[in-house]
């Protein structure tokens, strides 16, 4: 039984997934359909090249899946904001979020400045990371086999439209 390598020295917590569609705010679970919570949670986001940041940031989050959801507009507008001040050059590099990192930790970091290796010390890295894909409402074409093999079952009588029922006029005017 080998142990898998991994950043940080912490055990993974939380499955991941970085919502990249502005019109869907997730306030249900994709995975169980529950209402999903706020929880405010110090990100470990690695930006290119060699530029580690902690940034508390409020995700979505489900109890009943351990599934975190980031969105990903919101996340480079505090990234654009933060290196506004910081190093210009860097904002629209290409950026990782790695895990979390312990709140007492990332307080801890505030006050007094860490190094990266002492920031690994307490970082969750992710157990897994996912990707979402959905398909906003509306009418899309059907897909050609399957409404074919739709129609080959079907029966002349069940291909017709049903006939509409006549409404009763009351006889109490």
């Amino acid at each position: 039984m080998t142990k898998e390598p991994h950043i940080g020295k912490l055990p993974p917590q939380y499955t991941f997934t970085l919502n990249p569609y502005t019109d869907a705010r997730f306030t249900r679970c994709p995975g169980c359909d529950q209402k999903t919570r706020q929880r405010k949670l110090p990100l470990f986001i690695h930006v290119d090249p060699l530029n580690p940041v902690v940034l508390n940031y409020t995700c979505r989050y489900c109890p009943g899946c351990d599934l975190l959801i980031v969105h990903q507009d919101e996340l480079e507008a505090q990234l654009v904001a933060l290196f506004e001040e910081r190093d210009p050059s860097v904002i629209g590099n290409d950026y990782l979020v790695l895990g979390t990192v312990e709140r007492k930790a990332w307080r801890e970091s505030m006050k007094q400045t860490k190094s990266i290796p002492e920031m690994l010390e307490h970082l969750h890295i992710f157990k897994e990371v996912r990707t979402v894909e959905y398909r906003p409402a509306g009418w899309y074409p059907a897909d050609e086999p399957e409404t074919q093999e739709r129609q080959a079952e079907k029966t002349p009588a069940q291909k017709k439209r049903p006939k509409r029922r006549k409404r009763r006029r009351s006889k109490h005017r």
